[in-house]
């Protein structure tokens, strides 16, 4: 009974075992945020990292800067000796900042979080287009804005809106798309902005008086060596407070490991930086992955205890009996022997009677006589 009980505490443990690390796996490749390494290098097989910034209020990190940023990460690529094809870029990087304006649509109108960004933003965080296109760094006018799901409801009462206008400030602005945001387990928790949209950083910054400073940096590059990308961009921010973060490498079993070294320093920001939804979300699901670690290791423990203690168990009982068996065929070789010289001696082990001993003492006397 003890054995059965045994073998079904160890079978439940391995299953949940196996379910934890599906789960993991599953919860690795939730964050489409996170994912833009492997986007960018395609079927290419080279080696490329993607590395964020968060920056503080006054890091004084401006379009200006950004420029400057790209010269410096092409001499270092140049002098590192890698170059790309014509017509191609070995990097794509994009930048945000958040402020509040006030949108009028044909239905209705209200403050909304607005996000400035630049560069390639939508590679970055690829959200599912319900209507129209993204806006990009390319777009000539940068009057085209994107609006999520929630703000198209409320302003027009639909969702189907690429083309229409849209005023900002007094200003019309161009609708390119509507998005729907991450619906996933982490994005919904760590967005908490409601209805919002996506504009150019020019047009937040001329919404909000040249006041939207870009607080997250992100790339995606060459990496020949691990650190390289982070190394790159850790030097190029150094002195601004900067917290950077290599995000291809975060949920591998050195990152998340990385989770349980920071414990307890992550939660404090003395710093003053403030992490945008995404990376809130892409925290949120290194704590899970964590937690999902622990009890991996704790699953599994117990089976692994137990094979051990049985296979030492096991390999004893296989000496033990492997050493009865020589024995006992030594024995039995030993027997065979003996009989075999027994068999070929058998007259020297031929006991004589008594009256035969003394017929060969009469006879030894009678011829002595």
């Amino acid at each position: 009974m003890k054995k059965i009980l045994l073998i079904a505490v160890n079978g439940l443990l391995v299953i949940a075992f196996v379910v934890c690390l599906a789960v993991s796996g599953s919860i690795r490749k939730t964050l489409r945020s996170q994912q833009a390494a492997g986007v960018w290098a395609g079927q290419s097989g080279e080696r490329f990292a993607q590395v964020s910034a968060f920056l503080p209020p006054g890091a004084d990190f401006d379009e200006l800067a950004v420029y400057n940023l790209n010269e410096s990460i092409d001499k270092t690529l140049t002098d590192a000796s890698l170059e790309a094809g014509e017509g191609r870029s070995l990097y794509a990087d994009a930048w945000s900042a958040v402020g509040e304006v006030f949108i009028v649509g044909a239905r209705g109108s209200t403050s909304a979080q607005a996000y400035g960004v630049g560069g390639v933003f939508f590679l970055f965080h690829p959200l599912y287009l319900r209507d129209g296109s993204y806006i990009s760094q390319n777009d000539i006018m940068k009057d085209r804005v994107v609006l999520d799901e929630e703000l198209a409801w409320r302003l027009f009462g639909s969702v189907n809106l690429a083309g229409l206008e849209v005023t900002i400030g007094g200003r019309q602005h161009i609708i390119a798309g509507v998005v729907s945001r991450e619906d996933d387990f982490a994005s919904s928790r760590a967005y908490t902005g409601g209805a919002g949209l996506f504009m150019s950083y020019e047009s937040l910054l001329e919404q909000t008086g040249g006041m939207a400073e870009i607080t997250c940096y992100e790339i995606v590059m060459p990496d020949p060596i691990s650190g390289f990308a982070l190394q790159t961009i850790t030097d190029a921010f150094q002195g601004k407070g900067a917290v950077i973060v290599e995000n291809s490498a975060r949920y591998s079993l050195s990152g998340v490991l990385g989770v349980f070294r920071g414990f307890g320093d992550r939660s404090m920001r003395a710093d003053g930086v403030i992490f945008p939804y995404w990376e809130n979300a892409a925290r949120y699901t290194e704590d899970w992955l964590a937690l999902l670690l622990i009890l991996t290791f704790v699953f599994i423990s117990f089976p692994v205890v137990c094979g051990v203690v049985y296979g030492i168990r096991g390999i004893r009982f296989i000496k033990k009996s492997s050493v009865s068996s020589v024995k006992k065929r030594l024995e039995e070789r030993d027997d065979r022997e003996a009989e075999k010289y027994r068999q070929e001696h058998e007259a020297e082990f031929i006991i004589p009677t008594l009256e035969e001993i003394i017929r060969e003492v009469r006879d030894g006397q009678e011829k002595e006589k």
